[in-house]
């Protein structure tokens, strides 16, 4: 059934459709100089896949602006980028990485805005990580420069509900069900939860809880 799927999607997977939002262009460029870029990971597009319209469309050159929250196509061979619709985005990749669209839920006080969010790891706690960038901006006597700033925020999923992760006492209480085992891990793979190392040590420590055998 998967099979047949993936070549129903395939054969309405015209690259053309994709070409529904208007012309992107990037606003950090208006600035006199330019600390940094707006994008994920890298300044230029780089290879990709995105679930678009309910079709999977591979093999795409695509770049994920942060400050905007906009997934940006490029064909090759052309100057010109295009923006995406957010509502159509189901999900899509920029490399290795993979981004997932998700909605806030107003009527639960959800801590997370509607945007795309990057799974860092699966299981009953989810790691996920919200990409952002705030400008900040220097004024000169004549001109303004801007310097982009990461303002990435950590989050976990857990039976259905999402939780900002700031320090590792926030994931251990979480994870409460496993402290024992958890701690002993902390301590063993001697992890570091500075600011620096929280969402790898996030990833490591929750990857292990997924991993552990049901009590």
């Amino acid at each position: 059934m998967a099979v047949l799927q993936q070549r129903y999607n395939e054969s309405f997977a015209n690259p053309a459709e994709l070409i529904s939002g208007p012309e992107y262009v990037d606003k950090t460029l208006r600035y006199h100089h330019r600390e940094g870029f707006p994008y994920f990971l890298l300044p230029d597009p780089q290879a990709g896949s995105v679930y678009y319209n309910n079709h999977a469309f591979g093999n795409q050159q695509l770049a994920y602006d942060v400050v905007l929250d906009q997934v940006v196509l490029q064909f090759p061979g052309s100057p010109y980028r295009f923006r995406l619709v957010n509502e159509n985005v189901r999900s899509f990749t920029v490399g290795d990485h993979r981004f997932v669209r998700l909605v806030a839920d107003s009527a639960s006080g959800s801590v997370i805005r509607t945007g795309f969010y990057e799974v860092l790891a699966e299981g009953s706690a989810q790691v996920l990580a919200r990409r952002a960038k705030r400008l900040q901006e220097k004024k000169g006597q004549d001109f303004i420069d801007v310097e982009l700033i990461p303002t990435d925020r950590l989050f976990v999923r857990k039976a259905g509900r999402y939780y900002p992760i700031n320090n590792k006492n926030a994931l251990l209480r979480l994870l409460a069900d496993r402290t024992k085992d958890l701690q002993k891990y902390v301590q063993t793979h001697k992890l570091k939860f500075s600011k620096k190392h929280l969402e790898a040590s996030t990833v490591e420590l929750a990857s292990y809880y997924n991993g552990l055998p049901p009590q």
